[in-house]
């Protein structure tokens, strides 16, 4: 009997959620005798190490030979050859979906699509135009898609609406989580790129407003917006109780050094950096954003969901953590049970069963 045959197409391998699902998902099935071919469209460092066995394709610069609107044309041809080349069973596109979609017309292959932002994400917010030509683009190419796979069950209540298709949940999995035995500080800890989506701005507001002399805030990540961040600390008056740690590499370094895990994303696919901070024993205290958070937290009992841009109720539920360390312990120990319900062989298995037998 002939392997299967996937190939996941995602726009690079840099640093990134939907990078890191491409490549554990295509290690893991490897392992299971499927083969697998990885086509990206852009040609970056690899920050990921991929399984000796899964097949990379990458393309030349020409992106940065000839721009973004020059290069569309060639991006176009390159994914469509490599796709008739490869005669895959599967084609699952992670990120540029629509691309994926326009390059394989024609083609037998099955197409599985899994949008890994949140299903209300504007794709060209502030142009108008531009959406209602993508939208369009969508609604004429949808026929293509033989599967969905949705992160949470409010994108499958929005992708119902438009598609006909199977739609299945799975969430993210856990990657390894590394342990350490840190002895842990007063400290609220918070993971991810300093942007406007991640909104730290609204965790350093509310930190300011919690009496708590000896807790400290520390806030793992790097962007655009680090240094409005810092201004704001020291307009707060409480740039000495806050730590930026920068970009970090190792992360369960600093999540296994804290208590808190403050999440204050406006949006979400599904946060993997939620789900990393509970798996390392913090008790999250997050923002109840589309999409995701309200699948993984239950309120009161492995975390707390805050209205978004509530900093005030956000403070309250810190200050009610700090002050009760029996409710703090209580949450963190639930909150870390996320490790079994979000186990990788259990995920990745339902991706592999997914997009071999739809």
């Amino acid at each position: 009997m002939a392997k299967k045959k996937i190939v996941i197409v995602l726009p690079k391998l840099t640093p990134g959620g939907t990078e890191r699902t491409a490549v554990v998902l295509a290690n893991y099935m490897v392992d299971k005798d499927i083969d697998v071919t990885v086509l990206v469209m852009f040609k970056r460092d690899k920050f990921y190490e991929l399984h000796p066995n899964v097949k990379l394709v990458e393309p030349a610069n020409f992106r940065d030979k000839y721009g973004k609107i020059l290069s569309f044309p060639i991006l176009l041809w390159y994914l469509r050859k490599n796709i008739k080349n490869e005669k895959p069973d599967t084609i699952f596109c992670l990120g540029y979906i629509l691309l994926g979609m326009i390059t394989s017309l024609g083609l037998k292959s099955k197409v599985i699509i899994s949008g890994r932002s949140s299903p209300d994400r504007l794709r060209f917010p502030g142009n108008k135009l531009f959406n209602a030509f993508y939208n369009l683009c969508y609604s004429i190419l949808k026929f293509r898609i033989n599967g969905i796979i949705a992160q949470t069950n409010y994108a499958k209540e929005v992708y119902q609406k438009k598609y006909s298709c199977p739609i299945v949940v799975i969430p993210n999995f856990l990657r390894e989580i590394k342990e350490y035995n840190h002895e842990r500080k007063n400290q609220i800890i918070t993971l991810g790129r300093c942007s406007y989506e991640k909104a730290q701005h609204f965790l350093l507001e509310a930190f300011s407003k919690v009496n708590a002399p000896n807790w400290e805030l520390a806030i793992v990540g790097d962007g655009p917006l680090i240094e409005d961040l810092k201004s704001q600390a020291n307009e707060l008056n409480i740039a000495e109780k806050v730590e930026f740690c920068g970009f970090q590499k190792d992360v369960d370094f600093y999540l296994s050094q804290a208590k808190i895990f403050g999440f204050t994303s406006i949006i979400e696919g599904y946060p993997n950096a939620l789900i990393e901070g509970m798996a390392n024993g913090l008790a999250p205290v997050s923002f109840d954003c589309v999409a995701g958070p309200s699948d993984i937290i239950k309120e009161g009992e492995n975390g707390f969901l805050i209205p978004v841009g509530n900093a005030t109720l956000l403070a309250e539920k810190l200050q009610l953590l700090i002050d009760n360390p029996k409710v703090l312990n209580e949450i963190e120990n639930n909150a870390s049970k996320i490790k079994q319900t979000n186990d990788l062989k259990i995920i990745a298995e339902l991706y592999k069963d997914f997009l071999i037998k739809q």
